[in-house]
């Protein structure tokens, strides 16, 4: 579970290069700590916020709170103060990822290539 996906999931940033874009100029906190590496790995428990500047939440969106379907394995709250956190509650399973494919058709695929 990478940080700039968990973002996008969320619905901090409307695409994934926006939530990379985000990481990348240090506006995302994890646990209360700087993290600009959009590949960082997120494990469950974690809380992820926004820094508490003015630019920070000038970046991002925020008509994307209202409305949005978020994956069970998240949870988005918004505080007092109107700054959303998210938390990663567990591991997405197979079964949260709604994608309708057949891995066996994939390893057979990749399989003829080797």
């Amino acid at each position: 579970m990478r940080l700039d996906n968990i973002i996008f999931q969320l619905g901090l940033a409307s695409t994934i290069p926006a939530a990379r874009q985000l990481v990348n100029h240090r506006h995302i906190l994890v646990n209360q700590c700087i993290v600009d590496i959009p590949s960082y790995r997120r494990k469950p428990k974690d809380i992820i916020t926004i820094r508490n500047r003015p630019t920070s939440y000038n970046s991002v969106k925020k008509e994307s709170f209202e409305g949005q379907k978020i994956p069970d394995h998240l949870t988005l709250s918004l505080l007092k103060t109107d700054q959303p956190t998210g938390l990663v509650n567990h591991m997405a399973s197979r079964e949260s990822v709604d994608l309708n494919l057949n891995e066996l058709l994939v390893v057979e695929y990749y399989s003829r290539k080797a």
